[in-house]
């Protein structure tokens, strides 16, 4: 996920809020004939100053089985008629700091960004499912926007990236009220395909040109979720899957949104980058293609790493998705499914 500080960082430089005058414009500065660099420079001031940053807290259920509660936080970002809420979850490993960027993509809606169990503040005693328990962080976090009067009736969409994708989609199983609709980049299908993929890659090496394998794999899968041999497997995730799991500790449980996506009937923006290899195509495919919506889209872009659309091409990620938000609250879509594949292709924006 170190991906995201590149994309924060990249995205710093050329993204600017529109001005409120036109309607889902893109988060970034258009130069047309009747702006000129000043104006275009004063608008963002403008918008700057209306924007009200809140510290927030609220508490969340601790598991299925384990109705206890405990707080997690998060920032409420506040716009002038906004149009409604977009919940950012963050990936494995990173904070609501790093989800609270990406308001930068929304700049008609409220924003939300709150850290995950295990992540940010207040972690002690917790642990990361990766995508299981998060949903009750998830349903806490949305529980306290509709607890907000002037934001309650409005859209509420939920927008994540790899984990944060994945619980959206298991919090909406499980609680079909919870979201408008949904964007989600780099979701898995399984995290034990997933896990084994990884795994694979890891004891596989070259030599002379020709690929080994070096055997291990099943016992590794098969040691995978036993307790006692949770610190073990904590390594081998870290070495196989490249994430820093000291940043966040890890409890390894099956997560199968696969087995949740036939119960989504919001609408969904899948996104998911060629060159991703924690979580390839084929993963988020799975899951467009069990998500029963009446509107629902796939994009497949060129991105070099995993969550690396936004990287990609960070104009066209911005315009997608707030096109897709459009159609959404105007009801507006002619196409049920269309899949958008960049792979090989020069990328257009749709008319």
């Amino acid at each position: 996920m170190q991906v995201l500080h590149k994309a924060c960082f990249y995205l710093v430089l050329v993204t600017i809020l529109n001005s409120f005058n036109s309607v889902f414009a893109t988060p970034f500065m258009i130069k047309t004939n009747s702006s000129s660099f000043e104006q275009d420079i004063e608008r963002m001031r403008q918008t700057f100053q209306d924007l009200h940053f809140k510290q927030i807290e609220f508490p969340v259920q601790k598991s299925k089985k384990d109705h206890a509660t405990f707080i997690r936080k998060g920032i409420l970002i506040m716009r002038p008629d906004a149009l409604g809420t977009v919940v950012v979850c963050h990936g494995f490993t990173q904070s609501k700091y790093e989800a609270a960027f990406f308001r930068t993509l929304f700049p008609h809606f409220n924003v939300l960004a709150f850290d995950f169990r295990a992540h940010g503040d207040l972690t002690d005693g917790q642990y990361s499912t990766i995508g299981n328990d998060e949903l009750y962080d998830i349903k806490g976090a949305v529980d306290f926007v509709k607890s907000i009067a002037e934001l309650e009736s409005k859209p509420i969409i939920g927008f994540g990236f790899s984990m944060g994708a994945v619980t959206l989609l298991q919090a909406q199983a499980e609680y079909p009220d919870l979201f408008t609709a949904m964007i989600m980049d780099s979701p898995f299908d399984s995290s034990s395909d997933c896990m084994a993929a990884c795994i694979d890659r890891m004891l596989t090496v070259k030599f002379f040109g020709q690929k080994y394998r070096i055997p291990g794999k099943k016992v590794m899968m098969k040691c995978l979720y036993c307790n006692r041999l949770q610190p073990v497997m904590r390594q081998v995730f870290r070495y196989a899957a490249g994430f820093n799991n000291a940043v966040a500790k890890t409890k390894f449980v099956p997560v199968l949104p696969i087995e949740n996506a036939p119960k989504i009937t919001v609408p969904c923006y899948f996104i998911t980058c060629q060159n991703d290899q924690k979580v390839p195509v084929g993963c988020v495919r799975r899951l467009y293609d069990a998500v029963p919506s009446s509107y629902k889209r796939l994009w497949i872009t060129k991105g070099i790493r995993h969550c690396g659309s936004c990287l990609d091409s960070p104009e066209l990620y911005a315009y997608r998705i707030n096109k897709f938000i459009k159609n959404v609250l105007y009801n507006s879509w002619t196409q049920a499914e269309k899949i958008h594949d960049d792979r090989g292709e020069v990328m257009v924006y749709e008319k």
